[in-house]
């Protein structure tokens, strides 16, 4: 009888153990899953973060890239004589606007303001505009405005610093490829297309030569804006 009993006892043990067991295994899957479902939810809620923050930057940079397509229509306008040239402020304007606003942002802004140039609205310089423009020498160096603004960009971004003398010898680049760009084509149009007769010395009087210095002095103040400004950007420029 007591035999019996001992048998009983450890099989009741046994199954107060298993029992035991399965809540403790039990247990753990339910945390298990609880973390799970944490981890999910966490991550659902980040993505949404991220969303509504990829979203108000794409709102932020439409509103930038409004604002500088206005002040590039603004700086066309504006036609400075000296001496027997004239000057507009577009360079000034454009490569500032891709340094702060990065070459994605900053260039779009650029080749968008061509693009609406080139369908009819009369925003280029002395209120020109059409497709018709793209016959004008002068056309390459709006073209050159937003390959160059964006070259200035890429050096500044890999550089890494916001230094005056970062962003000037940017714009320097810039100006470079700006000029470039411009020469070539006019030279393409003037002498392939309109078949001109003008000699290189004054096509390059005419196009190139004279605005260097007024160019490199845009750059200086560009370079000064662009190194006060930076901080009220909050874009990322890349």
């Amino acid at each position: 009888m007591e035999e019996k009993e001992i048998v009983q006892s450890d099989k009741n043990t046994e199954v107060e153990t298993l029992s035991e067991s399965i809540d403790c295994q039990d247990t753990k899957a339910s945390e298990v899953i609880s973390e799970a479902e944490a981890d999910v939810a966490l991550s659902e809620e980040t993505a949404a973060r991220e969303k509504h923050s990829k979203r108000r930057e794409y709102l932020y940079a439409i509103a930038m890239m409004a604002l500088s397509i206005a002040m590039t229509t603004i700086g066309a306008y504006i036609s400075i004589p000296i001496g027997t040239i004239k000057i507009t402020l577009q360079f000034l304007v454009t490569n500032t606007v891709c340094l702060l606003l990065g070459k994605k942002w900053g260039g779009l802004s650029v080749w968008i303001y061509i693009f609406m140039g080139l369908i009819g609205l009369p925003i280029f310089s002395q209120f020109a505009g059409g497709f018709s423009y793209v016959l004008q020498p002068s056309f390459g160096f709006l073209i050159g405005f937003a390959v160059g603004g964006q070259v200035a960009a890429f050096v500044r971004e890999k550089s890494g610093k916001d230094t005056y003398l970062t962003y000037f010898v940017s714009s320097l680049i810039g100006l470079l490829v700006l000029d470039v760009i411009g020469v070539v084509y006019g030279a393409i149009i003037m002498y392939g297309y309109m078949h001109s007769a003008m000699s290189v010395w004054k096509f390059l009087v005419a196009f190139l030569l004279p605005f260097i210095p007024i160019d490199i002095a845009k750059c200086a103040l560009s370079a000064l804006l662009c190194n006060r400004l930076y901080k009220f950007v909050k874009l990322p420029r890349k």
